[in-house]
């Protein structure tokens, strides 16, 4: 291993991408030092903003050489520490490689790694199509990242979640050997599907620098509804018959009577707050055949008590109704000063259990839980709140965000359907293995680990890898 001082590296890397380019000094380094909602702060030896795929290979090569941990990082919106350096080194900015091109006679669209979401799909738009991820980051949210993560969104229900929908990939190994995963095609049988094992790796095994994505026609025309539940266990029947009725949403999100309040406190909206919270509902459908579409699913909803249903009749109200479910997800955050990133999944014959369950430990631990989610797909978000400055409460936060990842594992699900591991839930993703007498997982993860990144600079102290 070969010394160097923080002055020395960041000569050596502006060699490669310019100094205007290095980022070195503290103010300018805490951006960086955690990710969206965690506590902790670890700061890097440096930040640098590749504009090429040559530049970040360069960057890896120096690191390698040094032993210098690299971190990539897109939007930061990680809420498990991923993007976060705990052991220093150099965070890798992505966000210069941003450029676009939509291939309509390929379908599909190419986008550098450091491209937003929000801007692919909006490009995708201007050519009559979309991208269907889209996580509630979707803003800042970059290819690079999403794919590391493998992020979901609302409308995973009918579309899934990145990994569904993800080509190709050009990726930069731990040596430097620049390369590409997948194939310009819908399908592709040659070779292992090295490609899936790489989506939601965070950052640990390759750095993504580019990516083929399919696309999809834009639909012709969407409803949106917001249905209001007097119980919980009302909301989670409905959920589930829903799915079970061959209504199939376009999306199909809950938001719980915690978050409508502080999204109606946010936007100075007046949305009922029933105790069973609210659904929210998008079908899509033929010019003209709306109201077949709506009788399809009312038939459905009817059944299940809606304390009222709303039909949204504008843009206008179509957002509205949707910002709901996004505030709502950040609810704790507006109103503590400590976040638990709540993110669970569960079979879908089981949502009335996980939502009464959470209720449960709402109630047992004293703290506030404001619970929404993609629950088409059996994913929910219960957000824990807390005073992060009072230790007795805070700890009593963390326990209960222990016990709704048990939860899970109980139900048959999983502690992490689209946000996961980082750092902050290393313990529970080994407590699931073993609940389910799965420890060979973590030894193949541990081995495959070693075999892409032998000394272990790429996005190290994540994933329980370690």
């Amino acid at each position: 291993m070969e010394e160097i001082s923080a002055s020395s590296l960041a000569g050596e890397l502006a060699a490669i991408v310019g100094e205007e380019n290095v980022l070195t000094d503290g103010p300018e380094l805490i951006p960086y030092t955690r990710g969206s909602i965690d506590s902790g702060s670890h700061r890097p030896l440096a930040v640098v903003f590749p504009g090429s795929v040559e530049e970040v290979s360069g960057i890896i090569r120096v690191a390698r050489r040094l032993r210098v941990p690299v971190v990539p990082r897109g939007g930061g919106s990680s809420p498990t520490g991923a993007v976060v350096p705990v052991k220093g080194g150099i965070v890798l900015d992505m966000k210069r490689l941003h450029d676009i091109v939509v291939r309509v006679e390929d379908g599909l669209v190419e986008a550098g790694a450091g491209a937003t979401l929000q801007e692919v799909d909006a490009e995708c738009r201007r050519h009559g199509y979309f991208f269907p991820p889209d996580p509630s980051s979707v803003r800042v949210a970059t290819v690079g990242g999403a794919i590391s993560e493998n992020s979901g969104g609302m409308r995973c229900a009918r579309f899934g979640v990145v990994k569904d929908w993800v080509l190709k990939v050009e990726a930069v190994l731990s040596d430097g050997t620049v390369t590409r995963f997948g194939e310009e095609t819908y399908k592709n049988r040659a070779g292992f599907n090295i490609l899936g094992l790489l989506i939601g790796s965070e950052g640990t095994l390759c750095v993504f620098t580019r990516a083929w994505l399919k696309i999809m026609p834009l639909p012709e025309r969407l409803r949106r509804f917001a249905i209001f539940f007097s119980t919980i266990d009302d909301a989670a029947e409905c959920i589930m018959d829903i799915r079970r009725s061959g209504v199939n949403p376009f999306i199909l999100e809950y938001a719980d009577r915690h978050g409508i309040e502080v999204a109606n406190s946010v936007r100075k909206t007046d949305f009922p707050a029933p105790d069973g919270g609210m659904l929210i509902v998008d079908m899509d459908c033929l010019q003209g055949s709306e109201q077949r579409a709506r009788q399809k699913l009312m038939e459905v909803v009817v059944r299940h008590r809606p304390q009222l249903v709303m039909e949204a009749q504008t843009r206008e109200e179509e957002e509205a109704i949707l910002e709901v479910r996004r505030i709502a997800f950040t609810a704790p955050g507006r109103l503590y000063s400590g976040f638990i990133d709540g993110d669970i999944v569960v079979p879908l014959s089981r949502i009335r259990e996980a939502m009464d369950g959470i209720e449960r430990i709402r109630e047992k631990y004293g703290v506030y839980i404001a619970t929404c989610g993609h629950v088409g797909d059996g994913n929910l978000h219960p957000q824990i709140g807390a005073d992060i400055n009072n230790r007795e409460e805070w700890e009593r936060a963390r326990e209960a965000a222990r016990e709704i990842d048990r939860l899970a594992i109980n139900l048959g699900g999983s502690i992490t359907g689209e946000h996961g591991i980082g750092y902050l839930k290393q313990d529970m993703l080994v407590e699931q293995f073993r609940a389910r007498s799965m420890e060979a997982n973590l030894d193949i993860m541990r081995g495959l680990k070693r075999l892409f990144d032998p000394d272990n600079i790429l996005n190290p102290g994540k994933f329980a890898l370690d």
